[in-house]
């Protein structure tokens, strides 16, 4: 490397100056003239000077992007997934209000059903009642019948004589109160 590169570098690095700041600065005294081949030395020692400084530069900025293009990925995957599952929970949303808005339909209908079960209730009820007074009732019909027929067989009397010729002869007679 030439003392000229080497200055190049060591004053790159120092000021940080821009490589056109750099070309600028580093004009040859108006009494040296460089020759052509010196000259391309100069330039190239130059280039390969700003090369070095700028190639750490140039890696860092690539790994940045390539970050920065893994983190855009990631985040379209992501935004991808939200807008499905927000998609979805708009679905279920508009399924949910559906139901809603039915729920007073129901409701009335479940007041209704309810106010005709109480209805059915008290009917019931009231021929549960009906029908142990009928069996009351036929069970003292029952009773009064089997009294009265007690009764009846009690005062009806069956003589039964006895003949001379082995026959038998019947006559009923009641006898009034």
């Amino acid at each position: 490397m030439s003392v000229a590169t080497a200055y190049a570098v060591h004053a790159a690095r120092a000021h940080h100056q821009s490589t056109e700041d750099l070309m600028s600065s580093i004009n040859p005294a108006p009494s040296v003239l460089l020759t052509e081949q010196e000259r391309s030395q100069f330039i190239n020692g130059m280039s390969e000077g700003v090369r070095g400084l700028l190639e750490p530069l140039e890696k860092r900025v690539e790994e940045r992007v390539d970050a920065i293009l893994d983190s855009q990925a990631h985040l379209e995957v992501v935004v991808t997934a939200a807008t499905e599952r927000r998609k979805r929970a708009e679905g279920v949303l508009r399924e949910v209000q559906s139901v809603m808005a039915q729920v007073p339909a129901y409701r009335n209908k479940l007041v209704q059903i309810k106010k005709e079960m109480a209805s059915i209730n008290k009917r019931t009820a009231r021929l549960s009642t009906k029908a142990e007074q009928l069996r009351g009732m036929r069970e003292r019909m029952r009773e009064q019948a089997r009294r009265e027929s007690e009764r009846l067989e009690a005062r009806v009397v069956t003589t039964t004589p006895i003949m001379a010729h082995g026959s038998r002869s019947s006559t009923t007679h009641i006898e009034s109160p």
